[in-house]
């Protein structure tokens, strides 16, 4: 189960899609949707300017702390007098609208000069708060000065919200009310300010919002409809689309730097001094003037509060800002037709059933970083650079929730899906391996990952065989434990040199030893490699000799035959049990240098194909003697073999291994050119000097042979076509 990529592929792919359907369901992605557009407000924001046409006057800081003392203001909240001469001074300099963003609900004294003010002033529009009550059965009528107000409508009632309460302004007010809009304002879950209602309905009227009576003038509005998915704004010059969201429509937020300094904001203090200034003559020269009056010409002007005191506190995704800079804000949208499209979530529930099986399928079918990361990371960035330029460039939000969401539960999960089995096949991997390798070499094939074991490969390599001569005979008559302790010492001395050679240890064959060099890792110097291998085993071997010979100890000798040749290395057998191995005639010939050793009468042989790829590998530490030319059992085609000499200091001679193996080496060219006198004469010549004779009991096998054959040769000549080799009948 755990290694049936198919199912986990389907599993990994399933699971993030219904978690990401889920969470569309209970509406947890649009809130996630909602974070990310924030965050797309604060790092890609579209950069448009604030509208000209719009004027904010602010109740701020400066003007509550320099009005508070005076009597005609006084605290925080003024009286309802206080504005007349403001409301006069607009609309005295040409103001095209004056909106409150302030509401006056409550009886007043003051309510007869704001009524006044509104019967001779009709750009003057009041607030209206619209709520939505429990308990309400009966919708009491709207005044009609009230009624009056109401915007033409055609379309849905979805376009609002269902208000059954209206709160408006107080009765002398009222009476002479020149306009009114809504301040009704609806924060989203989490108190973020994203969308607003440009019509509020109550019964069967629908009112403007502060925003859409701010412009109503300046487009030329006449009437509004509603097509289900935008809001269509009927004007003197055409239609105009705002687009929407189950009837809301979203606030295009300017810059946060284009609020703070390209939106047209004044303290309502520096217009009272100005007012006052000019009432009493005292300027001039009107560049003294704290405020310019000609600002007012032709513009919509907002009355609001921004002082923290007067608690109109907005949350948006800059954080908190003054309520009235929302109304603004909305209606510079309109003049400026900077809406943003909201494409539907299906956008990115659809990328995400299309990309994140894709993604899935390079993690777990494919190998390498391009396939497990470059390819599903490229996916990522892709999505998120399309939502990006939409959003920057053409006032479109694409959503990414949905995929990012599937994205990132699927992909790590994959990914993590993959290191555990991978994981467990590396350590399962290597818990096998290091039967066969040095912990040096077993660490770098790990790190690179290198081996193709189960694939297999066809290489040159090199082979080495090793057995003890007769020790099933010589075991017969030990105790068994004496003959356990032996082996078992031998072996791991034995692997030891192997693995210091960074060989692979193929397998133990009773007391024989099979090792290989250049897989898994490839050594240019296999061939030097493991010959040095075999002659540090016949010195190991010696050292334990000498350990053996106080314990009583049986002496063992042993055989070593080495090949080089084209191999097939990998894991070799059947599905219960697999060895990593070499197979080919090449592993046969090197099994065969091994047996002969024995008709030689010396410790190592190896192949022509060793010796020459020494050679070539430039070992100047390794000389060796040339025994023979032989055809092995099996074979037709005859082979040099050699014996490699010891390292100086190993064996005693009167003259350096180099000489000797090259004189040993002339002896072996006039035996093979039939000159056997010669070749007789400069063989004895190894005999008599004594300090030549190799470390073991009686002459030089090999000397001794070469003589004989040479002997009968010299009676029984071989044919014209005799090569100068020897034909094995045995293994």
């Amino acid at each position: 189960m755990l290694k049936n990529k198919k199912v986990w592929f389907a599993i990994l792919t399933i699971v993030p899609m219904a978690l990401v359907f889920f969470l569309h369901g209970n509406g947890a992605l649009e809130r996630l949707e909602d974070d990310i557009t924030d965050l797309r407000y604060n790092y890609f924001n579209p950069g448009h300017k604030f509208s000209d046409d719009i004027v904010l006057l602010e109740i701020d800081e400066q003007s509550l702390q320099k009005l508070g003392q005076d009597p005609i203001y006084g605290r925080w909240p003024w009286k309802r007098n206080a504005y007349v001469p403001l409301l006069e001074f607009g609309a005295q300099f040409g103001a095209r609208k004056i909106l409150f963003d302030i509401t006056f609900f409550e009886e007043s004294p003051e309510d007869e000069a704001m009524a006044a003010v509104g019967e001779q002033i009709p750009i003057i529009s009041h607030a209206l708060n619209f709520r939505e009550e429990e308990g309400v059965d009966h919708l009491p009528p709207l005044p009609e000065i009230l009624r009056r107000q109401a915007i033409p409508y055609e379309g849905s009632d979805s376009i609002s919200r269902n208000y059954n309460r209206v709160i408006y302004p107080a009765r002398e007010i009222l009476e002479t009310l020149p306009g009114a809009h809504s301040v009704t304002f609806h924060p989203d879950e989490d108190g973020v300010a994203r969308k607003a209602r440009h019509l509020f309905k109550y019964k069967d009227l629908y009112y403007p919002s502060l925003s859409l009576a701010a412009v109503a003038s300046t487009i030329g509005l006449q009437s509004v409809s509603y097509d289900g998915s935008s809001m269509i704004l009927h004007t003197a010059e055409g239609e105009r689309k705002i687009p929407t969201e189950d009837g809301a429509v979203r606030f295009h937020y300017y810059p946060h730097s284009e609020l703070l300094k390209g939106m047209h904001r004044y303290s309502i203090t520096s217009l009272i001094e100005t007012k006052i200034a000019i009432d009493k003559g005292l300027i001039s020269d009107p560049s003294q003037l704290k405020f310019n009056p000609l600002l007012l010409q032709n513009k919509i002007v907002i009355i609001g509060a921004t002082a923290a005191a007067t608690h109109d506190v907005k949350t948006t995704p800059y954080g908190s800002m003054p309520g009235v800079f929302l109304h603004a804000i909305l209606a510079s949208n309109i003049l400026n037709n900077e809406f943003l499209t909201v494409l539907s979530p299906w956008y990115a529930l659809i990328a995400a059933l299309l990309l994140i099986p894709l993604a899935n399928y390079f993690v777990i079918f494919t190998h390498g970083l391009a396939g497990r990361v470059i390819i599903p990371g490229a996916m990522l960035l892709l999505i998120l650079a399309i939502s990006i330029i939409s959003f920057e460039f053409a006032d479109t939000l694409v959503p990414v929730a949905g995929f990012l969401v599937s994205f990132f539960v699927a992909f790590p999960s994959s990914v993590a899906y993959m290191s555990f089995t991978e994981g467990l096949e590396k350590r399962k991997f290597k818990s096998a391996m290091s039967k066969y390798l040095s912990p040096a070499v077993l660490d770098d094939v790990m790190k690179r990952g290198q081996l193709q074991a189960e694939i297999g490969e066809r290489k040159n390599m090199t082979v080495m065989f090793t057995d003890i001569r007769s020790f099933t005979t010589m075991s017969e008559g030990m105790d068994p434990a004496t003959v356990v302790h032996i082996l078992n010492e031998y072996l791991s001395r034995m692997v030891h040199v192997v693995f210091e050679e960074e060989g692979t240890l193929d397998k133990y064959i009773g007391d024989a030893i099979m090792a290989f060099w250049n897989a898994p890792l490839n050594q240019p110097d296999h061939a030097t490699r493991a010959v040095r291998t075999g002659l540090g085993m016949l010195h190991e071997l010696s050292m334990l000799h000498e350990r053996w010979k106080q314990e009583g100890a049986p002496l063992l000798r042993m055989g070593i035959g080495i090949h080089t040749g084209e191999m097939i290395v990998g894991n070799i057998g059947s599905e219960q049990r697999l060895d990593y191995t070499v197979i080919g005639d090449n592993v046969n010939l090197g099994s065969r240098l091994e047996g002969i050793t024995k008709t030689y009468g010396v410790d190592m042989l190896i192949s022509e194909a060793t010796y020459k790829a020494m050679v070539a590998e430039e070992s100047q530490t390794l000389p060796c003697r040339l025994i023979d030319l032989v055809a092995v059992k099996g074979k037709s085609i005859p082979i040099a073999v050699y014996e490699p000499l010891p390292n100086e200091g190993q064996r005693l001679r009167s003259v350096n291994n180099s000489i000797y193996a090259a004189r040993f080496n002339e002896a072996f060219d006039h035996y093979r050119n039939k000159r056997w006198d010669d070749a007789i004469a400069l063989y004895r010549s190894f005999l008599e000097d004594a300090g030549e004779n190799p470390g073991r009991p009686g002459p030089d096998h090999p000397t001794t042979l070469m003589i004989e054959r040479c002997e009968s040769y010299k009676q029984n000549p071989p044919p014209d076509n005799w090569d100068g080799s020897f034909v094995m009948t045995t293994k």
